[in-house]
């Protein structure tokens, strides 16, 4: 009896696996070519306790988008990130960036407890142009260490004011990014003029290794980042039919010799 079972979902599989293959190869989707999205992000995380975090950002668990340090007759220091970019432009499929989230340092001179790290969330939800039906929500984490300089002429780095202050992006893969719709993958990838890898020198100061990616910020000034990100696809390759026909031949066969072993009595 266990041997007629084997026989028979053996005989089915053997002539419903091609079939699903071709005729999955015959149906291919179209690539989408224009997107619309929005933006989301906040600071999930930061230390040390005496930084402070305001203006909640609702669509992401009301986290704060604004951290406050320091003391001094020149006000606290700040970094600030848009809580929600919406109605921005089409994101065209192979074109070119459009404009991500903003961030701003506002780097003033302070004394007291400083920020050291912070992580920044962001979710961007992509909506098919031609079809609302179709969208996609991708989840970044951006894990960022931060280097407050002493205000000292020489910093021993590359510096435009007294000693800039220095950002770290500790997983610079989190700026390529896949997902995949239907028969394309397409990839996310980000970018912000000034982001990017630091010299030797600024590594070392944030007490980082060589070929660190982050940015730099003037003393006395509010330094703004603006993100900008692009879209790419490229098709998932699927076997020729020709190929997929000599499979199903092949599994074809491979039934035959299954029904021609019977068990003997």
């Amino acid at each position: 009896m266990a041997w007629t079972s084997f026989k028979r979902v053996s005989a089915a599989l053997v002539v419903s696996f091609p079939v699903a293959i071709l005729g999955a190869a015959g149906a291919q989707a179209a690539l989408i070519t224009e997107w619309t999205y929005q933006i989301d992000s906040a600071f999930t995380a930061f230390s040390p306790a005496g930084v402070t975090g305001s203006n909640p950002n609702a669509n992401l668990g009301n986290a704060p988008t604004t951290l406050q340090w320091g003391t001094g007759g020149n006000g606290p220091s700040s970094l600030v990130v848009d809580a929600t970019v919406t109605d921005p432009p089409t994101l065209s499929t192979g074109g070119g960036p459009v404009a991500g989230a903003s961030i701003t340092h506002n780097n003033n001179p302070i004394g007291g407890e400083t920020l050291t790290s912070a992580t920044l969330s962001t979710q961007l939800v992509l909506t098919a142009a031609n079809d609302p039906t179709i969208t996609q929500q991708l989840d970044s984490v951006f894990q960022i260490d931060f280097t407050e300089t002493g205000n000292v002429g020489n910093c021993g780095f590359e510096s435009v004011s007294s000693c800039d202050d220095i950002f770290v992006l500790l997983n610079p893969e989190v700026l390529v990014e896949n997902f995949v719709v239907d028969d394309f993958i397409y990839t996310i990838t980000l970018g912000a003029q000034g982001l990017g890898p630091l010299s030797d020198a600024t590594c070392a100061a944030a007490g980082q290794p060589s070929g660190c990616v982050g940015f730099t910020t003037q003393e006395g000034q509010a330094n703004n980042l603006q993100t900008l990100f692009s879209i790419s696809a490229e098709q998932v390759r699927i076997p020729e039919p020709a190929s997929l026909a000599l499979l199903g031949f092949g599994l074809l066969g491979m039934g035959a010799v299954v029904r021609r072993r019977r068990p003997t009595a």
